[in-house]
């Protein structure tokens, strides 16, 4: 995707293999979001659990305080205590063990605990030549579950963001059909930053699975209001130009893209060259890379973003060590 999050297109031989590229839509999909996005991962070795000290037997820590966050359903009423527990019982093991797969990009294993129709499944991304990558999972370190919303509706799943983009129509309708949805908020500064906070499980056989994990849609009414003003790169130093008119094959009819062409001569010392769209949360990196297996530099590059059809800035970075300077930023007013 542009980035869909944890996964990346594996090269074809018609592409550079001098450019090292690190893609991420840092609001989706999560990727869980596929999106929700990629470099090495690692393993998490131990299975994850919702606090550093374990739970006593009655839901209580080991400091006296309750490891359960509220649990409710859908319309945000209380729902009984016993039900709620018994839900959360079920569904923490399946969080734990999807954040485990992925950062061990186990995709036998996200395959087993993901909702068939589900964005997140594997199967159809895999076949399609593209590599899962768990970097956004391999260093979360514990979470709470803070809200349980049981008997939850297509509604509630259409309002998280990103969600539009990969069910258009009645396809989110369809996908769930009349199975049973739950909707968990999650607690942690790991996952609530890479926008993998909010957790919709789905049955399947009357068993739950990971529908989607992803995030609260907090795109701006107007996104012109969050415009910072324009920066040209006027010497061409980084951005040689912009295809606005660019049609991303397969990834969505309705959705808007720009082809951002990175220059060929570099007038700026960077060793990382960062393109994001700032209203869809699109990103993608190009680094230099002297020391790996082939050199690869960021110049002559081109990088894909997805844009709000509503409005959208692209900002382009130039990042050398730890300093980052923005060189172009430009609006997408339609």
């Amino acid at each position: 995707m542009f980035e869909l999050r944890n996964w990346s297109p594996r090269q074809r031989d018609s592409e550079s293999s001098t450019t090292t590229t690190a893609v991420s839509r840092r609001r989706v999909l999560q990727g869980g979001a596929v999106t929700t996005v990629l470099t090495t991962a690692g393993c998490l070795g131990d299975t994850l659990t919702a606090d550093d000290d374990a739970a006593d037997g009655d839901g209580s820590t080991s400091d006296g305080s309750s490891s359960d966050g509220d649990s409710t359903n859908a319309d945000g009423d209380d729902a009984d205590g016993d039900e709620s527990a018994t839900l959360e019982d079920e569904l923490r093991p399946l969080i734990d063990d999807y954040l485990d797969a992925a950062a061990a990009e186990d995709t036998e294993t996200i395959a087993t605990l993901s909702h068939g129709s589900s964005p997140l499944h594997p199967g159809d991304w895999e076949d399609a030549g593209w590599e899962f990558q768990g970097d956004a999972y391999e260093d979360v370190d514990g979470y709470e579950i803070e809200r349980v919303a049981e008997n939850a509706a297509v509604e509630d799943v259409s309002d998280l963001e990103f969600v539009e983009f990969w069910f258009e129509d009645d396809g989110l309708a369809e996908a769930i059909g009349s199975e049973e949805i739950a909707i968990v908020e999650v607690a942690s500064d790991d996952l609530e930053a890479e926008d993998l906070d909010v957790w919709v499980f789905v049955t399947e056989d009357e068993e739950w699975t990971v529908f989607f994990v992803g995030t609260e849609d907090e795109t701006p009414a107007d996104p012109t209001a969050a415009f910072e003003d324009p920066i040209e790169d006027e010497g061409n130093d980084v951005v040689a130009k912009i295809d606005w008119e660019f049609d991303q094959d397969n990834l969505g009819e309705e959705t808007e893209w720009a082809r951002v062409h990175l220059t060929d001569s570099p007038g700026v010392d960077a060793d990382t060259v960062r393109i994001e769209s700032t209203i869809a949360g699109t990103e993608i990196e190009f680094y230099n890379d002297e020391n790996g297996a082939v050199s690869s530099t960021w110049a002559g590059a081109t990088g894909t973003v997805e844009l709000n059809p509503d409005g959208d800035q692209i900002v382009v970075t130039a990042i050398d060590g730890d300093e980052e300077r923005v060189v172009h930023r430009q609006h997408y007013e339609p």
